[in-house]
């Protein structure tokens, strides 16, 4: 068993003839009285000492301190990395969904030629983009087509494509809306705003399930060919009519 250490005993000095007599003091609400002619007439009188409570000795030195300039003043605290700190929270994360079918149809009803690298730019406004995804059918017949999807993917989109199913009529057709719909719900976590080109109303139930995770959603697309369901349900409708100066060749 460890012994705790044991108090000092401090041995008083005697009281000289020379200092001066105390007057009467009241400490810890214990009256003492010293009287200097009894202390010289006798050989020694030990006198009690009393000790001041901590708390009369700390709190005066609290409130010193409190009057000092450089003293933080309570309920203040100084932000740490500050500079990241401005820019996490100025910073606003987005990721954009292209549904490439729909945009090619809207943009030859314009007769507007895309300039892909001004999309971009018009879209994030100067915030963060996270990623941008490009969703297309494909013939992998069409040399022009897979030039133009690899140039996609060398300027900052992620490109994913699918392969035209033949129908019976002789028509071709892919719909690539569960593609669209799985990765916006799994990158809506983290992101602050989803922005959508497609006008696309079997995408607006999508859209309507990542607004209540409290995820801004924005829908640019052609407004004759947009659905109704799709801008009801969206925070913010751009018709792609209104930026074609920005983003066209």
């Amino acid at each position: 068993m460890q012994l705790l250490p044991q108090p000092r005993h401090h041995k008083q000095r005697p009281k000289l003839a020379t200092e001066p007599a105390l007057e009467e003091s009241h400490i810890g609400g214990i009256e003492e009285k010293r009287n200097a002619d009894i202390i010289n007439n006798e050989p020694f009188i030990a006198n009690k000492r009393y000790s001041v409570p901590m708390e009369h000795q700390i709190t005066p030195k609290l409130m010193e301190l409190g009057s000092q300039d450089s003293f933080p003043a309570v309920g203040k605290r100084e932000k740490r990395n500050s500079r990241n700190a401005a820019s996490s929270e100025n910073e606003e994360r987005v990721a954009i969904f292209i549904d490439g079918a729909n945009l090619f149809y809207a943009a030859m009803h314009l007769n507007l030629e895309i300039d892909y690298t001004k999309l971009l730019r018009s879209l994030t406004k100067g915030r963060q983009l996270l990623r941008a995804y490009f969703y297309t059918p494909v013939d992998n017949g069409n040399e022009k087509q897979q030039g133009f999807l690899l140039w996609m993917r060398r300027n900052g989109y992620r490109v994913f494509t699918k392969d035209l199913a033949y129908l019976p009529d002789g028509s071709k057709k892919a719909n690539m809306d569960v593609e669209i719909t799985v990765d916006m719900l799994t990158l809506a976590r983290y992101c602050d705003t989803l922005i959508l080109l497609s006008g696309d109303g079997d995408l607006a139930y999508a859209v309507n399930a990542i607004a209540y995770q409290g995820v801004q959603v924005e829908v640019v697309s052609l407004g004759s060919m947009t659905s109704e369901t799709l801008i009801d349900v969206a925070d913010c409708y751009t018709d792609l009519d209104e930026i074609r100066e920005e983003i066209q060749k």
